[in-house]
């Protein structure tokens, strides 16, 4: 249905002019939650997913050429507002014009459960704390594009259906089922059965906890950002095994403390009120991705962190080419995966770095990471 407004200060366009991503979450209304599609690509993603469309807005010049959407948007959910908007009104959003012409708000769909999640799944990516929408983004647009089945998020992780997060994905956040891990004592049962071992608790142990030092990640800590919005080096992929005297002091600190307490800057990821991640400096990250690493065990799944270990496996290695099931899991830039995570997984795995280049931003690394496991013995490819 075609409504023609004067100006973008009408409240009908709070939606897409002024309401922020967690005022759009209603976390006080979960049934009446919103996330906003940006383009004609993305908007069709979400329709082909079943997503149920609240309203557009559209530029006047794009009306016919995105007529067979809008017919598309007109079947689904028949009577959606299209609003239109005069040229200089539109103007003052800023970027619309890279949007192909069109904004359009849907109903977030019902969160999936772990279990759900990774129903019939053989590979799987775990994000912990990663903290930048492009990130987010571009790891399930990795995960579409090279066959990965499922993605989780920890707590502390950002929203996929963020719009930052949405738009860098092209929209394949509504075609990768994820879900969001429970945090300790929350949802689903996570406990691993008493008296199981992982396959890095067996391979060595030399300290308490059952393995080797538990702290840092496969990144170093020269990211910009630390752990906030502008954070574009959060990375998860670093491999060079000789290449341990290039690492900032910083990263050896954190690996030989403990681990993930030192970020760039200070700032630690906590969970806002409304159970959105927020950055703040000084706090300490409450919940990773441990009990999610549990969980994947108990289904099943081989689960491989992403991390500079002494005794890190390639992605060749035969634990995971052979397994049937396998889960990465991936960190952020500087904290790294939490302690509790890496002990909690069955190896650590690593990707061999050359001409002294440190490390790969996680979205890259997470594309090595699916491209190189895809394939294994028993995975059926497509031809083109």
């Amino acid at each position: 249905m075609i409504i023609r407004l004067e100006t973008l200060d009408d409240a009908r366009l709070d939606v897409f002019a002024r309401l922020t991503d967690v005022q759009l979450r209603s976390r006080l209304e979960p049934e009446r939650a919103i996330l906003i599609a940006e383009s004609d690509k993305v908007a069709a993603r979400a329709l082909e997913a079943g997503l149920q469309p609240v309203s557009l807005l559209v530029g006047e010049k794009w009306l016919q050429p995105l007529s067979g959407l809008l017919n598309q948007v007109e079947v689904a959910a028949p009577g959606t507002p299209v609003f239109v908007l005069p040229p200089e009104e539109l103007q003052r959003l800023t970027g619309f014009e890279l949007t192909r012409g069109l904004l359009a708000a849907f109903r977030r769909p019902a969160p999936l459960t772990v279990a759900q999640a990774v129903e019939g799944a053989r590979l799987v990516a775990v994000l912990e704390n990663i903290t930048n929408h492009t990130n987010v983004g571009a790891i399930f647009r990795s995960a579409a594009a090279l066959g990965a089945d499922a993605v989780l998020v920890s707590p502390a992780c950002y929203d996929p259906f963020y719009r930052r997060a949405v738009r860098v994905s092209m929209g394949t956040v509504f075609q990768i089922p994820w879900a969001r891990i429970p945090a300790d004592g929350e949802g689903e049962d996570v406990q691993r059965p008493e008296g199981k071992r992982t396959e890095r608790e067996t391979m060595g142990e030399d300290g308490a906890d059952g393995g080797r030092s538990r702290g840092g990640d496969c990144g170093t800590l020269f990211g910009t950002g630390g752990a906030g919005e502008s954070g574009e080096d959060e990375s998860s992929g670093r491999g060079g095994m000789g290449a341990k005297g290039s690492q900032s002091a910083e990263y050896e600190s954190a690996r030989k403390g403990g681990g993930g307490k030192a970020t760039s800057g200070g700032d630690r990821v906590i969970l806002a009120a409304d159970g959105a991640p927020s950055v703040h400096r000084g706090a300490t990250v409450r919940a990773g991705a441990a009990t999610g690493v549990q969980q994947l065990q108990r289904l099943g799944f081989t689960v491989a962190a992403m991390a500079l270990e002494e005794d890190s496996l390639q992605l060749s290695a035969p634990l995971l080419q052979r397994a049937p099931r396998v889960a990465l899991v991936f960190g952020t830039e500087g904290a790294g995966l939490e302690p509790a995570t890496i002990a909690a997984c069955d190896a650590t795995v690593c990707i061999p770095m050359f001409h002294g280049v440190d490390s790969l931003n996680v979205a890259a690394s997470s594309a090595v990471g699916f491209y190189a496991l895809k394939g294994r013995p028993g995975e059926a490819l497509p031809c083109f």
